[in-house]
């Protein structure tokens, strides 16, 4: 939380107006910042983190949690499914600490009284084809619920689900399978919502 009021403070310092533009557990914090910074000028939210898409998540955030945590899981978490670019970019193992963290910045901070206060201009896209073939790391769901309770006027937010990038990871190529429906989306937003202009380099 700290890293990311940090973050909001040098976009300030480089710009006129700030855009906060998240994927999963960045749409977490996002949506904090914008709860308390009404100023931002607008969220474009991919896959946010609401509520993580397991039923024993919950477990991580209270007594015994981290310990149990460790003897199921070992003291770090590997993800398998990776490849060699995948490794460039993003962590693959990971202490099992961090995700007892991430449970408790949920419970904490992704609640209806934090999301009412919220009136910044909303983008929100995340994959969902039918209800075995979604985002199988964060729960559409309770995505759904948040956009809902926003404070955003109903003419300033969007919601798209996106059924063919098959991955939670919508906006790279990477993992995606559908960049350029998330680009249409975000260059739409901004245009018709935000009221931006493309600006073309000399």
């Amino acid at each position: 939380w700290e890293s990311a009021v940090q973050a909001l403070a040098i976009g300030k310092k480089l710009g006129k107006k700030v855009i906060l533009m998240s994927t999963s557990t960045g749409g977490t914090l996002s949506l904090k910042l914008a709860a308390e910074f009404p100023e931002i000028a607008g969220l474009i939210l991919l896959s946010p983190n609401i509520e993580i898409n397991d039923n024993k998540a919950w477990m991580l955030n209270d007594p015994w949690g981290l310990q149990l945590a460790q003897a199921i899981a070992g003291t770090y978490r590997v993800i398998s499914d990776t490849t060699a670019l995948y490794k460039r970019y993003w962590n693959s193992r990971y202490l099992m600490t961090a995700p007892v963290e991430l449970e408790q910045l949920l419970e904490t901070t992704m609640k209806t009284s934090v999301f009412e206060k919220i009136t910044s201009p909303v983008l929100m896209l995340y994959y969902y084809k039918n209800e075995k073939e979604q985002d199988p790391v964060v729960k559409v769901s309770a995505m759904k619920r948040m956009y809902s309770a926003l404070g955003t006027p109903d003419s300033l937010k969007r919601e798209l689900a996106l059924p063919n990038t098959g991955n939670h990871v919508l906006g790279s190529p990477i993992k995606s399978k559908d960049v350029a429906s998330v680009e249409k989306a975000c260059i739409e937003f901004g245009e018709r919502v935000l009221r931006l202009s493309p600006v073309t380099r000399q």
